[in-house]
């Protein structure tokens, strides 16, 4: 297999991951709401929302998909949450996971929010794609990797950033 053929392999297997995840929100009272790509957020999530069109999940935690010691995960992300409060975003705690399996990933819903902010975020943060919740639509995948655009294609779960 050519490098170009492994690496079109390995980028197919971590957007499967992506979409088999389930992107946990913590809610008050200690409730717990699931987003899921390619299906409408939780009606909880939504009237966290607001008045706000979109939320983003996203991210400090192992970029580009590398992963990287808790100690330095957890640095980044308590970084990333000292930049959305400094910006006075408000954000909802969470994790991405599989079920079954041991991985977890902390992350972060954050609404108000603009895209350019968003995007300054990912890529301070090396991240490969964030989830998009929008009222009344399917939850899906931002890939903000223009490298993988020829090797994905297009989707109805995934926009490209």
């Amino acid at each position: 297999m050519s490098a170009i053929e492994t690496e079109a392999v390995r980028i197919h297997a971590l957007l499967a991951l992506y979409r088999e995840s389930h992107y946990d929100v913590e809610l008050a009272r200690g409730r717990i709401a699931t987003l899921r790509v390619g299906e409408p957020a939780p009606a909880a999530v939504l009237r966290w929302m607001g008045g706000d069109r979109s939320a983003f999940y996203i991210t400090s935690c192992n970029p580009h998909s590398q992963s990287l010691p808790r100690e330095e995960n957890e640095q980044r992300l308590e970084s990333l949450r000292a930049r959305l409060r400094q910006g006075g975003h408000s954000f909802l705690e969470g994790a991405g996971h599989i079920p079954g399996e041991a991985w977890r990933e902390q992350c972060l819903l954050v609404r108000g929010i603009v895209e350019s902010d968003v995007t300054a975020l990912v890529q301070t943060y090396e991240q490969n794609s964030i989830v998009v919740v929008r009222a009344k639509l399917p939850t899906v995948l931002r890939v903000y990797r223009s490298d993988w655009r020829d090797l994905i294609g297009e989707s109805a779960d995934v926009e490209w950033a």
